[in-house]
C-alpha cells in the first residue's frame, strides 16, 4: 500500500485567483508551520508545509455570530502526470468548496462560506496526493487568513483541552449508544414450539440454545498460513485463525501469484481453501485486477491485456466456484487509472453470478474519499455490477479515526443500498504517535486494543456493514510494525483477547429454560446457526437451525414417536 493518492473531488468552483499581495490587516491568521492541526507533512525553507498524503492544516475556532466569512488561503504547487494539486476548504472536515492550485508561485486562493455560530475546524485540504513516474505532485501551505463580515468578531482559538474533553465524551456515548443498536440491528426473536408425534405440545421439557456460527463476517487475511518456518508455529497460527474468524482474506497478487506466465500457484491456494471449508470459514479472493506493482505479473509491461485480464478473472472464479464466494475484482480503482472496473466486474457476474462482488478502495474513513463515491455513483449508474462497497482502515495509518467520523461515512456509503465491509483494518501496536485524535500518547498494545474493541462495536452496529476484516493476524509478516493481533512469538496481545471476548461471549446466544403449557420456548439470539438440544423423557434430541434478519423465527420441532413395546 502507498501512500494516499488522488482521492477525488467534490465539485469544482469556479474561484477567482489573485497574485499573491500581503495583506495589510488579518482578522485571525493561521499559519500552516504552527497550525493546531497540522497532518503529515515536512516544512518548507523560507516558510510554509507541504503536506502529504493527503492531509489538512487548520485551526480549532470559536465564532461568536453565524455570518458569512472570507477565508484566503497563500497556496501553491507542483504537478504530476500533467495535474495540479487540488485544494479543499475544510469545515468540520467537510470539503464545503475546491479549488485548483495551478502555480508553482504563493497566490491567494479566496473562498466566501456561511459559518452558524459556535466551534468549527477551519482547514485547507490535499486531496489529489500522487506520484507520477519521477513527478511528485504537491500542496504547499503558507496560512490561512479568516475576515469576518462586518460588525462580526473575530474567531478566537479553542482550548485543546476543552475540545479533547468533548471529544472523550462525544465518543463515550457513541460506544454506549452501540449496545441498543447492536440489539436492534443484530438480533432477532425466535419461537420454538416442540410438539409429540401426533402433534400435540409438549410442556416442561427442558431446553437449550446454543449459537454456532455468525452471519456477520469477522475476517483477516491468511496470508501467513503454512509460510512460517516452524510447522509448530504454523498450527499454532491456524488455531489461532479459527477460534476467531468466520472469513478469511486469500491472497490473488497477480506477480507473485503467476510468476511465469500460465502457471499460477493453484497449489498453495487449493491447500487454504481446503482448510478453510473445512473450517467453516468464508472466504474472500483480493484482489485479481489491481494496477499498483504487485498487480503486475513480471513477465507483463505494464498492466496485461484485457484479454489476459479477462482470462485470469474467468479462470480463478471458475476453479473457486462455490468455495470463494467474495471477490474484489478491482483493487483501489478511484485511485489508479487502470484497470477500471466497468469490463471486469461483468466478466466475473457472468462467470459466477451467485457470488458477491466488492469493489474496494482506501482512504474513506479519512474524509470520506470523495473520488471514490463518485466512481461508484458513476458505476451504480451506468449498471456496473457490484455487491459490497469495500472500505479500507488503515490510511492515513497512524489516524484514529473519530467514531463519529466512522458513523457519518458508514450513512453516507449506505446510500448505495450495497453491502459495506470494513477491510484491511489495521491499528498498529508501532509506539508511533496517535494521530487525528483527542488520545495523546502513542500506538501500543493496550491503545490498539481500547480503540479496536470500540471501532468494531461502531461497526457491528451499523446495519448496513457486513464484514470487519483486520490486516493481518500476526506480527511476523505484517505489513505494517505492530499490525498483528499475535505478537511475533505467534502470543495473544491484548486485542485478541478482547474481540474474542466480544465475538464469541458477548455477541453469541445462549440461552435455556422449560417449553410451557403450548410447548413454546422463547429466545431472541444473533444472527446465524444454532444447536437445539431438547431434553424428552424418552432421550435427547438435537436440531439445527439458522436464525436471520428476516425474523421473528418460528421453529417448530416434532418429537419422535416412542418406540413400540
Amino acid at each position: 500500500m502507498k501512500r494516499s493518492r488522488l482521492c477525488g473531488i467534490l465539485g469544482l468552483l469556479a474561484l477567482a485567483t489573485v497574485e499573491f499581495v500581503p495583506p495589510a490587516f488579518a482578522d485571525f491568521v493561521i499559519q500552516a508551520r504552527t497550525a493546531a492541526v497540522r497532518t503529515e507533512g515536512s516544512a518548507q525553507a523560507g516558510g510554509g508545509w507541504n503536506l502529504w498524503s493527503n492531509g489538512r492544516v487548520g485551526e480549532p475556532l470559536r465564532f461568536k455570530d453565524a455570518g458569512t466569512y472570507r477565508v484566503v488561503v497563500l497556496a501553491w504547487g507542483s504537478p504530476a502526470g500533467g495535474i495540479w494539486p487540488e485544494m479543499a476548504l475544510l469545515v468540520d472536515r467537510r470539503a464545503v468548496k475546491t479549488v485548483t492550485v495551478g502555480r508553482s508561485e504563493p497566490q491567494e486562493y479566496r473562498f466566501d462560506v456561511y459559518l452558524a455560530a459556535g466551534v468549527h475546524e477551519i482547514a485547507a485540504a490535499f486531496l489529489n496526493d500522487a506520484l507520477v513516474g519521477r513527478e511528485d505532485r504537491n500542496l504547499y501551505l503558507e496560512r490561512i487568513v479568516l475576515s469576518p463580515p462586518a460588525g462580526v468578531a473575530d474567531p478566537v482559538p479553542v482550548d485543546k483541552q476543552e475540545l479533547a474533553q468533548a471529544a472523550q465524551q462525544r465518543e463515550a456515548e457513541i460506544v454506549a449508544a452501540t449496545r441498543q443498536a447492536i440489539d436492534q440491528h443484530r438480533k432477532a426473536d425466535a419461537t420454538i414450539r416442540v410438539l409429540d408425534a401426533a402433534g400435540w405440545p409438549v410442556p416442561g421439557v427442558a431446553i437449550s440454545v446454543e449459537q454456532t456460527s455468525h452471519d456477520f463476517l469477522f475476517g483477516c487475511n491468511i496470508y501467513m498460513f503454512d509460510r512460517h518456518r516452524d510447522d509448530a508455529w504454523n498450527v499454532v497460527y491456524k488455531q489461532r485463525f479459527a477460534e476467531l474468524f468466520n472469513y478469511a482474506t486469500v491472497g490473488f497478487y497477480w506477480r507473485g501469484y503467476e510468476p511465469q506466465r500460465g502457471k499460477p500457484n493453484y497449489e498453495y491456494t487449493d491447500k487454504v481453501v481446503a482448510w478453510c471449508r473445512d473450517h467453516g470459514i468464508r472466504m474472500k479472493g483480493h484482489p485479481l485486477l489491481w494496477g499498483e506493482q504487485a498487480g503486475v505479473p513480471t513477465w507483463s509491461s505494464g498492466q496485461p491485456s484485457p484479454e489476459a485480464q479477462r482470462r485470469r478473472v474467468t479462470e480463478i472464479m471458475q476453479r473457486y466456484r462455490g468455495q470463494i464466494t467474495f471477490w474484489e475484482v478491482v483493487n483501489e480503482p478511484s485511485h489508479l487509472a487502470e484497470p477500471q472496473i466497468a469490463e471486469p466486474y461483468r466478466w466475473a457476474r457472468d462467470t459466477n453470478p451467485e457470488d458477491c462482488l466488492i469493489v474496494n478502495d482506501y482512504h474513506v474513513l479519512a474524509d470520506g474519499c470523495p473520488g471514490f463515491f463518485q466512481l461508484l455513483t458513476a458505476a451504480k449508474n451506468k449498471g456496473v455490477p457490484f455487491d459490497g462497497i469495500g472500505i479500507q482502515a488503515h490510511e492515513p495509518r497512524t489516524m484514529r479515526f473519530p467514531l463519529d467520523r466512522v458513523q457519518k461515512i458508514l450513512d453516507q456509503y449506505a446510500t448505495f443500498g450495497k453491502g459495506l465491509h470494513l477491510t484491511e483494518f489495521t491499528p498498529a501496536s508501532s509506539g508511533l504517535k496517535i494521530t487525528d485524535s483527542f488520545c495523546g500518547g502513542v500506538w501500543d498494545e493496550a491503545a490498539q486494543a481500547d480503540y479496536a474493541a470500540k471501532f468494531y462495536r461502531v461497526c457491528f452496529a451499523h446495519p448496513a456493514v457486513q464484514a470487519i476484516t483486520w490486516w493481518d493476524l500476526c506480527d511476523r509478516g505484517s505489513w505494517l510494525p505492530g499490525g498483528g493481533m499475535l505478537r511475533a512469538d505467534l502470543s495473544p496481545k491484548p486485542v485478541y483477547d478482547q474481540l474474542r471476548r466480544l465475538i464469541h461471549k458477548e455477541w453469541k446466544t445462549r440461552a435455556a429454560g422449560t417449553t410451557d403449557g403450548e410447548g413454546r420456548f422463547a429466545c431472541r439470539g444473533f444472527f446465524g446457526k444454532y444447536r437445539l438440544v431438547i431434553q424428552t423423557p424418552g432421550g435427547k434430541v438435537e436440531r439445527e437451525v439458522r436464525l436471520t434478519k428476516d425474523g421473528p423465527l418460528a421453529i417448530v420441532v416434532r418429537l419422535p414417536a416412542a418406540p413400540a413395546r
